[in-house]
């Protein structure tokens, strides 16, 4: 038999849109080198998040948003079945060593760019060269190494350089691109599965790994089975970072190839790459926009359009090198990603630092779900009726003697209840312009047993475009006009 319940069934295209809690907690999936897999557990510090999952991309988002928000977090770590890969060596200078990466340790952690930098020039074999590394592109090095007659470096990332016989002279430099380990569809599956299952309270999941057309649908495919389940949730993700060398072109046709074809009211991906100072480790990486994207997502209520640059520049994020030379993607400057669907990273002239352009969903263009924030407020309304109906099934009514549907002081008693709390929920801040419940009058709750009635929510309006006329003004003129 079926069980009592609460439907919640949401309308979209309502709106006519042509053209998308601070208090609640944020999940984070993704992987990590250590830690169990498929059990979420609640973090409030980053030091006990590195001592279970010690270090990775899960590591560093998430370490972040608490270092930034101040607020625990959800975390599920997903078995990295695609493994990381590190790209070829690429040599400045004049030394005749060639440097490869070990072809059975070449699998990095994370996202890196190494650089090995010759201090003290000489001949591999040899005592005398010294060296010094990074893992983030030269913004920070190890100290002073000497080489001794070492033929092979380790990284920390657990990535080995082997040294060719030759020479390496001072100032030279070898550079090479570590990816990170990513989830596949099926080991997303298990971590939100596991992630389902727990009954820890959380609003908005983070999947902290390149996402394809395989993982983009496992995520809708759980979110949709959890909202059938009370379960109202938002999701944020990125899409791959451009390769090197990829060209503005390049990389935006090859998004369109990707996800062209997908939508989504529940979530957005982010598109690009951003340096952020990482909240785990201070260091100045490549990083996805998803990275700063949630940390100020964390730091504001549902309604919140973190677009609006009075909310100041994404915190330790830059896509510019020391002399302002564009470095990563720029949607100012080279626009099609937004158009795309995508959340993208943008400046503003006078305003230094970097931005979010919108916070898009992956929406249809029909939609009116169109940013993040008209999701996240739907999400806490639907929450609230749900929360509230529930308390009201197998609770008696009375029916009216002669038409045998619902009593209308009975029915003006829930449509009140329902009206009262989507107020409180709504429009104290506000979140909303305004809100509106009607229960029917016209169910046969004898023979259904089923009440039925209708939600609505006036949301607020962002607007994106304002338009100024202005010119000059003579008061001279103005007085003539008069006296004639």
């Amino acid at each position: 038999m079926t069980l009592p319940s609460v439907t919640i069934t949401e309308i979209d295209g309502a709106l006519g849109v042509l053209p998308a809690s601070a208090g609640r907690l944020t999940a984070f999936v993704g992987c990590s080198v250590d830690g169990p897999y498929n059990m979420p557990a609640t973090f409030a510090r980053v030091s006990d998040l590195k001592a279970t999952f010690n270090r990775g991309s899960l590591v560093e988002c998430a370490g972040s948003y608490i270092t930034n928000t101040g607020r625990p977090v959800v975390v599920v770590r997903a078995n990295a079945v695609v493994v990381g890969v590190t790209g070829p060596v690429t040599h400045n200078g004049t030394g005749t060593s060639v440097v490869t990466t070990s072809p059975t340790a070449n699998e990095p952690s994370d996202d890196y760019e190494f650089v090995l930098e010759v201090v003290t020039g000489g001949t591999i074999g040899t005592a005398g060269i010294e060296v010094r590394g990074s893992n983030d592109g030269g913004f920070t090095w190890t100290s002073i190494y000497p080489l001794g007659t070492l033929t092979q470096i380790t990284t920390i990332a657990g990535v080995t350089f082997e040294l060719g016989p030759g020479t390496m002279v001072t100032g030279d430099t070898y550079t090479a691109i570590g990816k990170s380990p990513n989830y596949s569809g099926g080991s997303l599956s298990d971590a939100l599965d596991g992630l389902g299952l727990s009954a820890i309270a959380w609003e908005q999941l983070v999947a902290v790994g390149a996402l394809d057309a395989t993982t983009f649908g496992v995520i809708e495919t759980k979110l949709a089975g959890w909202r059938q389940r009370g379960k109202y949730h938002s999701w944020l993700g990125c899409a791959r970072m451009p390769d090197e060398g990829e060209s503005e072109s390049e990389y935006l046709l090859a998004m369109n190839a990707e996800f062209g074809a997908l939508s989504t009211t529940l979530g957005g991906i982010t598109a690009g790459a951003v340096r952020f100072v990482s909240g785990v480790q201070a260091k100045n990486s490549r990083r996805p926009l998803l990275f700063p994207l949630v940390c100020t997502q964390g730091n504001v209520s549902e309604e919140v359009d973190v677009a609006d640059v009075n909310l100041g520049a994404l915190r330790g994020t830059s896509i510019t090198d020391a002399n302002g030379n564009p470095t990563e993607h720029n949607e100012a400057l080279f626009p099609g990603l937004d158009d795309a669907r995508f959340i993208t990273a943008r400046s503003w002239d006078g305003y230094p630092g970097v931005y979010i352009t919108r916070p898009r969903l992956l929406s249809t263009p029909t939609s009116d779900f169109q940013i993040v924030p008209y999701r996240r407020v739907m999400n806490l309304a639907e929450g609230i009726l749900r929360d509230y109906f529930v308390r009201r099934l197998n609770r008696p009514i009375r029916v009216d003697t002669k038409t045998g549907f619902i009593l209308e002081a009975d029915a003006l008693d829930i449509e009140g209840g329902a009206l009262a709390a989507m107020r409180a929920g709504l429009l104290a801040k506000p979140k909303a312009s305004d809100c509106q419940f009607i229960l029917s009058r016209y169910d046969n709750v004898l023979a259904t047993k089923t009440l039925t009635g209708t939600a609505r929510i006036i949301p607020l309006a962002y607007p994106e475009f304002i338009e100024i006329e202005i010119g000059f003004y003579n008061p001279a003129m103005a007085t003539q006009a008069a006296a004639a």
